[in-house]
């Protein structure tokens, strides 16, 4: 053999036995972790078993010590991986002194921006991967790190760049929004008639006066998810892009534009929430609505057994909640057989073009002050110089607000006409928030202390102010 090859043949047993050390014999052998992450979308990556098996190979060659393992299933390097994350941990476990490097197949495993980069740097945390793009072990693999995390940042702001493009187009276009299928509609765009029955009544029985706490009880859901669906542009067939409607959509929309915006302009109506606690559920007729004589701002509340009586908390009068409540209905009731009751409230076709014409002002107002806003937020005007403009649009939308709320509220009075003559018999059937609603249109009740030793109720006791 010649001298050359018998020094690369001991040269190669040299290696192979530096190698095959265990981490244990080798003083100061390096902690290493094996960082494994698998992408929701998994297009031709290497399974987690796959990366483990490579990344403890490149362990073993260089004589280190696996110590940790920390596996991501499902999650994206392009975003931020924040607490619950094995990344997180990993970066934890670094700043306990528990690990010295962490090894990952290639870079897109184990980062994808310039921001992980330098938690890694920041955290002295050494990153070596298997098909070395990377190694920061030394100053030149930070600086070819830090080009290519760059790159990857670069690549991924590009293609999220073009995907906002095409789904903006889309929009505007009036194509099915992709993504989660939403309630009423399948997730091509076509209707989900059994969800939609459901969808449409509950615009109806919110338009009717019925609560967001009384409809989440009587379709099962939570009041948030009522809420979600009736401010759904989508349900008045509108197209939206980053929360702003951008045009009409190509499906079959399942209530009425003008429906649509007066239910929505009756939930942001504060009038709507008239209790301390927030809540817009009722049990009682009179709670939170009526009055007390003595001024009290605070409305009255039910109180007693059962709730069987009325209570002001200023002067602490109490009623007879049964008694009080029937007198108040047969009022409503002889009110409403009279003939301009329910004419001078329903909207027809006339009513309908004048919201149509309110609400396109309602836009125009908002979309002014919001304009004269950037105005003063980028420096070109001072408030001084909008001040002037401002408050008169101010006092218009007001009106605007005012008058779309009466549109919102005239819905409760649907179906009325048929059981006028036996409105006694058709108030049991109706739900304490539609009645609540009739008697708010109205009138406002006032109620005042019965006199002490009389028997029997007396309707002097409670003042009534018709509002129709």
């Amino acid at each position: 053999m010649k001298a050359s090859d018998k020094a690369l043949t001991s040269a190669d047993a040299l290696i192979r036995t530096a190698r095959a050390k265990s981490s244990a014999t080798v003083p100061g052998a390096r902690r290493a972790a094996l960082y494994l992450r698998q992408s929701p979308t998994r297009n031709g990556e290497d399974g987690i078993e796959r990366q483990r098996e490579r990344t403890t190979a490149l362990a073993s060659s260089r004589g280190w010590r696996v110590v940790s393992e920390y596996v991501d299933l499902d999650v994206s390097a392009s975003k931020t991986r924040g607490k619950g994350t094995d990344w997180a941990r990993m970066l934890t476990d670094r700043s306990a002194g528990l690990i010295d490097v962490v090894i990952a197949v290639d870079l897109d495993r184990l980062l994808r921006s310039t921001r992980d980069l330098n938690a890694l740097i920041d955290a002295g945390l050494m990153a070596v991967t298997v098909d070395g793009e990377i190694d920061l072990t030394t100053a030149d693999g930070e600086f070819r790190a830090t080009m290519l995390a760059g790159i990857a940042r670069f690549e991924v702001r590009r293609k999220g760049e073009r995907q906002s493009r095409a789904n903006q187009q889309r929009a505007e276009r009036g194509g099915v929004p992709k993504g989660t299928r939403c309630t009423g509609y399948n997730t091509d765009g076509t209707v989900r008639e059994d969800e939609a029955e459901t969808v449409r009544a509950l615009f109806n029985e919110f338009a009717q006066g019925d609560t967001l706490r009384t409809l989440s009880r009587r379709y099962e859901l939570t009041p948030s998810s009522v809420r979600t669906i009736l401010t759904n542009p989508r349900y008045a067939g509108r197209r939206t892009y980053k929360g702003k409607v951008v045009g009409d959509g190509s499906w079959t929309a399942l209530v009425d534009p003008v429906a649509f915006d007066l239910v929505n302009a009756r939930l942001a109506d504060p009038r709507r929430k008239t209790n301390a606690t927030g809540t817009t559920a009722r049990k009682y007729l009179g709670s939170g609505l009526f009055r007390c004589a003595c001024g009290d701002t605070r409305r009255i509340v039910s109180g007693g057994s059962g709730g069987t009586r009325y209570t002001c908390r200023g002067c602490y009068m109490t009623r007879n909640r049964e008694a009080v409540d029937q007198y108040v209905l047969a009022v409503l009731a002889a009110r409403l057989r009279q003939p301009d009751a329910l004419a001078a409230l329903r909207p027809g076709i006339e009513g309908r073009d004048d919201a149509v014409d309110l609400l396109a002002e309602h836009t125009a107002l908002r979309e002014r002050l919001t304009g004269l806003a950037a105005l003063v937020a980028d420096g070109t005007l001072t408030p001084d110089d909008v001040r002037e403009a401002v408050e008169p649009l101010r006092a218009r939308l007001a009106d605007v607000e005012t008058a779309l709320a009466e549109h919102a509220r005239t819905p409760v009075l649907d179906g009325l006409e048929g059981v006028l003559d036996k409105l006694d018999e058709a108030w049991p059937t109706m739900t304490t928030d539609r009645q609540r609603a009739l008697v708010s249109l109205f009138m406002t009740v006032t109620l005042h202390r019965a006199q002490q030793g009389r028997k029997g109720f007396d309707p002097e006791t409670v003042t009534i102010d018709w509002t129709r």
